[in-house]
């Protein structure tokens, strides 16, 4: 590839370097103080620990949630007795995997400010968040960034390898395919016939790696979870606020509208004249109408955060680049605004509040759980894998469910068993179907109420 602009991007061979070592450690100690609190507030990600430990202690395996996370959840087969530093600890390392491919993708196109874009990605607010916690994001984006980096490289072995790996840590990233196709069309001397076969095993890959998902359920795992309507302002927080923070969005809109009163964005025009380029705007826009169509969670954007680094670096001057990546560097601790109220605290400080009132919900319920008669089917729903990796339950004592089996229904309906409940949406979907909770539940604690 040859530079067209300014001299910003050019090919040259990546070298290795002490920078790489610092932005490990960077990453590192950014995020020791921030993993001993729990496996995250998001339910998702004990789900996939659950996973594990059941693979793990019965041989069977069970998806966390469909379409199936099958990477994660075997990983998690082999630590999941581990303490939660130490199970945070992955997403740690990913997260330096992660941020180190980008600095050598970076490097591959001499890209000016490479060191300080390699370390301002771990610190926009979604992504560190995600790299404390066990939950996936940060995996998958280590696995994409290094299919890229050796697409670029021509390892395409490598590359085809990580790519399976990407899709084994979430599905939704097959999406990515033909952008994939696109680089590697390019890197590959417009060979069109290796091109094909170079995607035809990008794709035999990610079926492979998919496969123990395939063969558990016989092929029926895609289901969807979309909502039903979003409004424009939800979307807008959930793809800004929620992903760069409040002090990252301002710093970027700041940048790019002092840079269009100084110098009016001179080098856009020539954008789409360099493929790589064309690849980053590719990603971002596949990576953004996904979301449009499953806007469930800020993290299904992280794909594309690395490329809109990249544009923004070739449209914005380096002092007002430097700008944004400062904003970016401190918008994880100062500044949090949701729909309650803005607090002067960041999101992974406010982050840690909620995860403690999580704790102390089920701490609280274990306590009432193991009080509760021999004789109990208790509904807990969602929170049924957090609870049993905490709760340390005698199971030959305690029933936990997230589900009523007909088993449970007739058994309560004829007075064996009582039935208690928690105030969840699995109770409240059940309860609509079969009214069994208004006839013979015993609400056992009210429903968890985060205070934001």
């Amino acid at each position: 590839m040859t530079d067209i602009t300014d001299n910003k991007l050019m090919i040259t061979k990546p070298q290795i370097n002490n920078k790489e070592i610092i932005i490990a450690l960077i990453i590192l100690l950014s995020r020791i103080p921030f993993i001993f609190n729990s496996l995250g507030q998001d339910l998702d990600g004990w789900r996939e620990v659950y996973s594990g430990k059941i693979l793990s202690e019965y041989h069977i395996y069970n998806v966390s949630r469909f379409p199936g996370y099958p990477f994660p959840e075997f990983v998690f087969s082999l630590f999941y007795k581990q303490p939660y530093w130490y199970l945070n600890s992955l997403s740690i390392l990913f997260t330096m995997g992660a941020c180190i491919f980008f600095y050598r993708i970076l490097e591959y196109f001499k890209v000016s400010l490479s060191f300080l874009l390699a370390v301002s990605l771990s610190f926009i607010p979604i992504i560190y968040l995600n790299s404390t916690v066990v939950m996936d994001y940060n995996w998958s984006l280590f696995f994409m960034l290094g299919s890229l980096y050796f697409i670029l490289i021509k390892k395409k072995w490598a590359a085809v390898i990580f790519f399976g790996l990407m899709i084994s840590c979430r599905l939704n990233n097959a999406i990515f395919l033909p952008a994939f196709t696109f680089i590697a069309y390019f890197q590959l001397g417009k060979n069109l016939k290796e091109t094909i076969i170079f995607s035809v095993l990008l794709v035999l890959s990610a079926i492979f790696f998919f496969l123990p998902v395939i063969v558990r359920y016989e092929g029926d795992f895609l289901h969807s979870y979309g909502t039903e309507s979003v409004s424009l302002f939800s979307l807008f927080s959930l793809s800004t606020l929620y992903v760069y923070g409040a002090i990252g969005t301002l710093g970027i809109l700041a940048s790019l509208v002092m840079q269009f009163f100084t110098d009016r964005f001179k080098n856009i025009q020539l954008l789409l004249k360099d493929y790589f380029i064309v690849f980053c705007f590719l990603m971002i826009f596949i990576n953004f109408i996904f979301f449009v169509k499953f806007p469930l969670e800020s993290g299904y954007l992280i794909p594309s955060i690395p490329f809109i680094l990249i544009i923004l670096q070739r449209i914005l001057s380096d002092k007002l680049m430097k700008f944004a990546l400062f904003s970016l560097l401190i918008s994880p601790f100062l500044i949090h605004i949701n729909t309650k109220k803005v607090h002067i605290k960041g999101s992974i400080f406010m982050n840690e509040n909620y995860e403690d009132q999580e704790l102390q919900y089920c701490k609280i319920l274990i306590q009432k759980i193991k009080s509760t008669p021999e004789n109990s089917v208790i509904h807990v729903g969602n929170f049924y894998e957090q609870l049993v990796l905490m709760g340390n339950f005698d199971f030959k004592k305690v029933k936990l469910i997230n589900n009523l089996s007909q088993e449970n229904i007739k058994s309560i309906k004829k007075g064996e068993k009582k039935l208690y409940y928690l105030e969840t949406p699995n109770s409240d979907e059940e309860n609509e179907k079969t009214h069994l909770f208004d006839e013979f539940g015993i609400l056992l604690y009210p429903k968890f109420e985060l205070a934001r």
